[in-house]
């Protein structure tokens, strides 16, 4: 897991917004590997993979924590304990025991937003972890990608093509698309009239003081998601605010779509929200 990254985003933004920073390690039971170990292990055998396993987790939650700590004192915010409160940038952390699916998805109900490093094959539980938080917190979702070194939210890319899942979204963004010092908002192609367009959306942005940058940009080849982070990249965007999974997630494994390709090549961070 990249933690270094997330840790320095989410400081960032903690301290910008003076908000409060909750960081979650999740360390698996080894006890629940059991029903799935071969044949043949004696009762000796399993605990002591067990306790060689359990042994690594607790090591992997001191780094995590350590590496946490340390980017919480260099960005100076304050870790709180138990019931302390603070009205600056404050943070918290917990290590749980269990499965991503037991914890993820449901402590992030409670939170204004969820970073999580973006799916990579070379980043453990990540692909997981990211969907659960999707799928299951009903919260918006940062996804940053591994290394990701610029910051977030200064000049935002809205991708909008007035679903609701894009509607979400843009509500989410809304403290940082007010602090950012650039938004542009981007349809490609057209759409179904009867959802609301550009002006409806620049107009609702300037309701909040927004002065948003629409771009209205024709099709140009059979890849929309490759277009917008092309785009993105052209505009010098940092941060893309996208409507995630506008079908079942299955159906886009299955024939594609816009989300998949982003989350799969995008190198800049995207706030989405299902």
């Amino acid at each position: 897991m990249d933690t270094e990254t997330l840790s320095r985003i989410a400081a960032d933004l903690t301290l910008r917004f003076r908000a409060s920073l909750h960081g979650l390690f999740i360390r698996p039971d080894p006890r629940l590997a059991i029903p799935f170990m071969g044949e043949g292990l004696t009762a000796d055998m399993i605990q002591q993979l067990c306790d060689t396993a359990e042994k690594e987790g607790l090591a992997n939650a001191a780094k995590a924590e350590k590496d946490f700590r340390a980017c919480m004192q260099a960005a100076d915010i304050k870790i709180l304990k138990g019931d302390e409160h603070s009205d600056h940038a404050r943070a918290r952390w917990t290590t749980v025991t269990g499965q991503i699916t037991d914890h993820v998805g449901r402590r992030a109900r409670t939170a204004d937003l969820a970073i999580c490093n973006k799916p990579d094959s070379e980043i453990p539980d990540s692909d997981d972890i990211f969907h659960d938080l999707i799928f299951r917190s009903g919260r918006s979702v940062l996804m940053v990608p591994s290394g990701y070194t610029r910051e977030v939210g200064r000049h935002v890319m809205i991708a909008w093509n007035g679903r609701a899942e894009g509607a979400r979204a843009v509500g989410g963004a809304m403290p940082m698309l007010i602090d950012a010092e650039k938004v542009t908002v981007v349809q490609i192609g057209d759409m179904d009239d009867a959802r609301p367009g550009l002006d409806d959306i620049k107009a609702y942005l300037g309701e909040y003081g927004i002065k948003a940058r629409a771009r209205h940009e024709n099709v140009e080849d059979n890849s929309i998601g490759n277009q917008l982070l092309t785009l993105a990249a052209d505009i010098a965007a940092d941060t893309i605010v996208l409507g995630a999974y506008s079908h079942s997630r299955w159906r886009e494994l299955v024939l594609g779509g816009v989300t998949r390709h982003i989350v799969a090549k995008s190198k800049l961070p995207i706030f989405m929200s299902h």
